[in-house]
Parts: structure tokens; C-alpha cells; sequence
């Protein structure tokens, strides 16, 4: 399967990376593509990295996808900052869902008292 992956990224003076978000356009999906990671490091918070590099992303893909007329992403909800870019960009929740997680010592715990 094709895929397109772009990313666009921030750098410090120093070149450290600052910021990154990438997404994914599957052309057998040319409608839609798939926002997966933003992220901003601690240090470098507070300066609208975040909301500067997610932006610069969408007019991205609005050149270079100009027939993608949706675009999803996840969200964890103990995410504020996050949240509330995605909330300013027009995301809208369209599907909730759950993820749960246990160590694999405690897995194999409970699998042997079964």
C-alpha cells in the first residue's frame, strides 16, 4: 500500500527539534487524511509551537491534497493543551473510544490464577 507521510518540525538555535506533527494521505483514501503525532518538547512549551506547526501542516496538505476534505486525529482528553488546538482548528469529536493498558507481569498474573 502507498503511503504519504509528511512532517513538519521545529528547531532550536541550537538544532535541537522543538516541535513535530506528522500525517498520513492514503491515496486509495484521497478524501481523507490522518493527523497522528503533534508534539511539543517541555522546554519549548508556552510559545504556540504547537498551534504554529499543526497550522503550517494544514496548508501543507491544502496544496498538496487539494481533493482531502477531512482530516482526523485522536485526542487524549488529560490532553488540555492539545485539546484546545484541535478545538480552535475545527476538530469536533466525531468518535469516542477507550484505551486501556496493564504490564505484562500483571497480565501474566491474572492469566495463571484463570
Amino acid at each position: 500500500m502507498e503511503l504519504d507521510q509528511h512532517t513538519v518540525l521545529t528547531r532550536e538555535p541550537d538544532g535541537s527539534i522543538s516541535g513535530i506533527t506528522d500525517v498520513s494521505f492514503t491515496p486509495h483514501l484521497p478524501t481523507l487524511i490522518e493527523q497522528m503525532f503533534t508534539g511539543v518538547r517541555p522546554a519549548a512549551r508556552g510559545r504556540g509551537l504547537g498551534k504554529w506547526i499543526k497550522a503550517a501542516m494544514l496548508e501543507k496538505i491544502r496544496a498538496e491534497h487539494p481533493q482531502a476534505e477531512w482530516m482526523i486525529t485522536g485526542n487524549a482528553e488529560s490532553n488540555g493543551p492539545m485539546l484546545s488546538i484541535n478545538h480552535r482548528l475545527g476538530f469536533k469529536e466525531f468518535r469516542a473510544g477507550a484505551v486501556y493498558q496493564v504490564s505484562r507481569e500483571r497480565l501474566a498474573e491474572v492469566v495463571a490464577g484463570l
